[in-house]
């Protein structure tokens, strides 16, 4: 009977090693398209950037959680964005009846990214796995427009929004 139990719980280790070790080598790649209201309509960007900004989401595996780069293509030189992951949230539950938490996750990604005026990137590791990210997590990938006041309140000024590793 015991024999069993420890062949059973080295089954089952052996299996999570094994998913953890994929993890680590896990790379995905997202493409996001300037916000013309993919997500929901009425959040359609409305304001002067040109609208051939794109921009490119790599979550690489690490030991311990995830790489996640952030690249701006076409982005205004000199100017900084503000590049948010926003948790999604219930609209009735926020102050402003958004759907997702205003307040930025720095745990997941929060950074301002220099404009080029060709492509301009940002790294921040989190502990979330590449997993997590893509089937567990709920939240958008927010770029605000450099060209207008930050709110994370009016999704209108967001240049790119898409769901967050989708």
């Amino acid at each position: 009977m015991k024999l069993r139990n420890i062949f059973a719980l080295a089954l089952v280790l052996s299996a999570v090693l094994t998913s953890c070790n994929k993890d680590k080598k896990r790379v995905e790649d997202f493409s996001y398209a300037f916000n013309t209201g993919q997500v929901v309509a009425a959040f359609a960007y409305d304001g002067t950037h040109a609208d051939n900004l794109s921009v490119d989401l790599k979550l690489e595996g690490q030991k311990d959680g995830t790489m996640i780069t952030v690249t701006i293509n076409n982005s205004i030189s000199g100017e900084t964005y503000n590049v948010h992951a926003h948790d999604a949230a219930d609209a009735g539950t926020t102050p402003n009846g958004t759907p997702y938490n205003e307040t930025p996750n720095s745990g997941v990604f929060v950074q301002m990214i220099a404009g080029t005026g060709a492509a301009a990137s940002a790294t921040q590791v989190t502990t979330m796995t590449v997993t997590e990210l893509t089937e567990t997590y709920e939240g958008f990938l927010v770029i605000h427009d450099p060209l207008q006041d930050m709110s994370t309140t009016d999704p209108t000024t967001y240049v790119i929004l898409g769901s967050f590793a989708r």
